[in-house]
């Protein structure tokens, strides 16, 4: 099966909400509990999605088609991001509306617009805010959606200009990896690498530090050229092997299983 079958089979990013709830004056209606209410909504109807969409690929395999239901591929994202937007403009200017704009980032598959608006917004209302430091770990999706410079910008500004130091070490964290992730020379590696090495002199953050450490890791071990990590295992007869036992031979390594 191939990944984008797998991927359009076992996407697990919690759909139907409450969209004719009654209306709430702004200020009244409490924040947190129409997040809640919100993901609830949509932890179901991806639930549901999941399932109407397994069995359409079932059937399809069993008469034989070649291509999975239309929809196998298109989980039902639009109508949740667009409440979250709705609620995120009646906190505008609050951090209570960074919390909807991160569900957003997080959860958006074909909303471009949506996604690049929501990108502004954060850089022109919410840079210098504490909360932000929860959603730039999402940011990854408006790279994917074409707004890579408008991401690089945020996370530029956070990591320069924020009073906070978390907020600041979560920003390199997020600017390195996806540097890394899109390098194509030594120089942007580099320059990845600088992001993730000036954590430590920011924060003692024990998580973020941890981040760092397996971003670097990475970059030290598993880019083209470095020394393969030993790797320890069993043969299909239950003899121990190590990689190193075959270094100076071509190796050929198959990871699989089942999921």
């Amino acid at each position: 099966m191939t990944r984008t079958v797998l991927a359009a089979l076992f996407l697990l990013c919690p759909p139907t909400f409450a969209i004719a709830q009654d209306a709430v004056p702004v200020g009244q209606q409490d924040p947190q509990a129409a997040y809640d209410e919100l993901v609830k909504a949509f932890n179901k109807a991806i639930s549901d999605w999941q399932t109407e969409a397994r069995a359409a690929a079932e059937k399809a395999r069993a008469e034989g088609a070649k291509q999975l239901p239309a929809i196998a591929m298109n989980p039902p994202t639009k109508e949740y991001v667009a409440k979250a937007q709705e609620l995120a403009s009646q906190y505008e200017g609050t951090d209570d509306a960074v919390r909807f704009l991160g569900f957003v980032l997080k959860n958006a598959r074909n909303e471009r617009n949506a996604v690049k608006k929501t990108i502004e917004t954060l850089a022109l209302m919410h840079a210098k805010s504490n909360a932000i430091a929860d959603v730039l770990p999402f940011l990854a999706s408006g790279v994917r959606m074409g707004a890579k410079k408008q991401v690089l910008d945020l996370l530029g500004d956070v990591a320069e200009n924020h009073a906070n130091s978390e907020c600041k070490a979560q920003a390199l964290i997020t600017r390195g990896g996806l540097m890394l992730e899109m390098a194509q020379n030594d120089e942007e590696r580099k320059a990845a690498e600088k992001d993730l090495r000036s954590i430590a002199a920011i924060t003692k953050d024990e998580a973020l530090l941890a981040q760092a450490k397996d971003a670097l890791f990475e970059i030290e071990n598993l880019q083209v050229g470095c020394k393969a990590p030993d790797i320890v295992g069993v043969d299909v007869e239950g003899a121990a092997i190590k990689l190193s036992d075959y270094q100076g031979k071509v190796i050929l390594l198959d990871f699989w299983g089942f999921w």
